[in-house]
């Protein structure tokens, strides 16, 4: 265990290191990756209460979008069907929209 992993919810070094955002790996990802929630930086940054209140509002936010636009439809994967059996199959546009810089924001902003 890393020193002082007390303080880190007794996470391994691998499991505190999964969320970290090297230099540059911002611009290449997605608004909606989930390393960007701004309640889980909080959480990650020592601020409790902040990230209780902001993961409350993310999932208010949440409900309110899906009661107002229930259909919503996926950018990178696509509903297929096979042997009778409905599958989720890899679209490939996210390697274009990232390629991009994903300028299109085919999702809402979640956070």
């Amino acid at each position: 265990m890393p020193p002082e992993h007390e303080l880190y919810y007794g996470f391994t070094r691998f499991a505190m290191e999964l969320n970290e955002l090297e230099p540059g790996m911002r611009e290449a990802l997605p608004h909606t990756d989930t390393r960007l929630r701004p309640d889980q930086r909080a959480l990650e940054e020592g601020d409790v209460e902040a990230a209780e209140q902001l993961k409350h509002q993310l999932e208010q936010e949440q409900r309110d979008r899906r009661r107002d636009n229930a259909h919503h439809v996926p950018a990178w994967f696509r509903k297929t069907f096979e042997n009778g059996e409905e599958m989720w199959v890899f679209s490939g546009e996210y390697w274009k929209a990232r390629e991009a810089g994903f300028c299109d924001n085919l999702a809402p902003a979640i956070w």
